[in-house]
C-alpha cells in the first residue's frame, strides 16, 4: 500500500492511498454511490444511496437533495463511490455544508483516479460546465487501481490517453515512456497499469502545486458548455487537448515533436463509439464572447500557460476543415 499527503495552499492536507480490496475497508459514513458502478460491483457495497453519473447529475437540484440525506442521516461524514462527476457534486455538497466534518472520495473511473479532486469541486448553471465552484478538499482518496484496469482491459483500451495526457502536461519524461510502450504493441499488465496510475497522480499534484492545468483542460471545459453539456466529457478533454496542442504548434510555442507523439497515440486509441465532430461555431462564438482563452503548454516549455485571443483562435479555426478528427490529425 502507497501514501501520498498532499497539502493545499491553506495547508489542509489530504491523504491519498493506493492499494488493493480498498472498497472494503472505506470509513463508516454516508455512502453515495454512482448507480453504473452498482451494477457491476454490487456484492461489494451495501447500505448505499445511489446516483446516477453524468455530466447532468452536477446540478443545483441534486446537492439539495445531498442535503435532504445528511439531515435524515446521523453521520457527519460522506464516501462517495463513483466517477467525476458524481464526485464534483458530493464534493461541492459538502464544501458548503456546516455540518459535514469529512469527505472521503473513491474514484471509480481512469480520469478520476489519476486527476483526483484535490483542486476544488464545480457544478454546471444554466448549462455552464463548472460555473459554480468551491475550494474544498477531501479528507482522504483511495484510489485502487484493479477497478480502472478493468475497465481499460475489458471495456476500452483508450483509457491509456488519459495517463498519457496528464504525463505530457506534467512529465516529459513519463509521457515519453508512456508512448513508447504504447507503439511498441506490448501488452498492459495490471502491475504496469498500476505503476502508471501512482505516476500519472504524482505527476498531477506536481502540476497542481505550481497552478498548472492539465492541457486541453479549459478548451475542454468551452467545448462541453458550447454544447449545453451534451458533449462527453472523456472526449471533450482529448478534443481539447489536440486543439490546445496544435494552436501552441501553430504559434511556435511548444516542441512539434511531442504533439504528433500525442496524435499518433490518439489514432492508436481513439474509441470508435467516441463522436469526433464538435460544434465549433459554438465553441468560436464562446470564445469570442470571452475575448480568448488561456492554453496550457506540455511539460518542459517556457512558458506554463499561453493566452489567445479570440481572433487568433477564430481564424485558427477558419483555417481548418474542422469535420471530424482528420482535421486535426
Amino acid at each position: 500500500m502507497r501514501r501520498i499527503t498532499f497539502t493545499s495552499e491553506s495547508v489542509d492536507k489530504c491523504q491519498l492511498i493506493f492499494g488493493k480490496d480498498l472498497i472494503n475497508s472505506l470509513p463508516q459514513s454516508i455512502r453515495i454511490v454512482d448507480s453504473g458502478f452498482k451494477k457491476v460491483y454490487g456484492k461489494m457495497l451495501k447500505d448505499e444511496y445511489l446516483m446516477p453519473g453524468g455530466e447532468h447529475i452536477k446540478s443545483i437540484d441534486r446537492v439539495f437533495e445531498i442535503y435532504q440525506l445528511v439531515r435524515t442521516s446521523k453521520s457527519k461524514a460522506i464516501t462517495v463511490i463513483g466517477g467525476g462527476s458524481i464526485i464534483d457534486l458530493v464534493g461541492y455538497a459538502s464544501a458548503g455544508h456546516t455540518e459535514i466534518e469529512k469527505l472521503f472520495l473513491f474514484p471509480t473511473t481512469t480520469v478520476s483516479q489519476i486527476m483526483p479532486a484535490v483542486n476544488g469541486f464545480g457544478v454546471n448553471f444554466e448549462f455552464v460546465k463548472d460555473l459554480l465552484s468551491s475550494r474544498g478538499l477531501p479528507n482522504k482518496v483511495f484510489i485502487d487501481s484493479s477497478i480502472s484496469y478493468w475497465s481499460y482491459s475489458h471495456l476500452s483500451r483508450s483509457d491509456f490517453l488519459f495517463p498519457l495526457l496528464v504525463a505530457l502536461s506534467f512529465d516529459k519524461r513519463l509521457f515519453k515512456y508512456l508512448f513508447n510502450h504504447l507503439v511498441s504493441g506490448s501488452e498492459v499488465s495490471a502491475e504496469l497499469w498500476d505503476d502508471v496510475i501512482f505516476s500519472s497522480v504524482k505527476a498531477y499534484l506536481r502540476g497542481i502545486e505550481i497552478g498548472k492545468s492539465v492541457v486541453g483542460e479549459e478548451i475542454g471545459r468551452h467545448i462541453e458548455t458550447a454544447s449545453r453539456l451534451r458533449a462527453e466529457n472523456q472526449v471533450s478533454l482529448i478534443v481539447g487537448g489536440m486543439i490546445e496542442l496544435r494552436l501552441a504548434e501553430e504559434l511556435g510555442a511548444c516542441d512539434n515533436r511531442i504533439v504528433e507523439d500525442f496524435f499518433r497515440s490518439v489514432k492508436l486509441l481513439w474509441k470508435k463509439d467516441w463522436t469526433s465532430r464538435i460544434d465549433m461555431s459554438s465553441l468560436v462564438d464562446l470564445i469570442d464572447q470571452k475575448g480568448g482563452v488561456r492554453i496550457s503548454m506540455p511539460d518542459g516549455e517556457l512558458d506554463k500557460t499561453l493566452f489567445v485571443e479570440a481572433t487568433v483562435f477564430e481564424r485558427f479555426v477558419r483555417e481548418k476543415t474542422w469535420r471530424g478528427l482528420e482535421s486535426f490529425v
